[in-house]
């Protein structure tokens, strides 16, 4: 059991009593939701949990987010 960032996936044709429902969900497992965009939400939650959230309906695809080994480029930004 780890907690691990998931990108969720859903239908184009996605209603939004089954986004709230996954919404829901995510709050029932004490995931956190780190952002909604249109057809997709990034959330962190337990990875025993995935498949509770794939059978949820509306789902298309839940996958993990690793962001570990990427550097982040600094800018700076010179005055004169």
């Amino acid at each position: 059991m780890v907690f691990e960032i998931y990108l969720i996936s859903l239908n184009e044709n996605t209603s939004s009593p089954e986004v709230e429902q996954i919404l829901r969900t995510l709050d029932r497992i004490r995931g956190k939701v780190n952002m909604v965009a249109e057809n997709s939400i990034i959330a962190s939650f337990d990875n025993a949990y995935v498949d509770t959230i794939r059978n949820k309906t509306g789902v298309k695809l839940v996958g993990g987010i690793n962001f570990k080994g990427r550097k982040v480029k600094k800018v700076v930004k010179r005055e004169s």
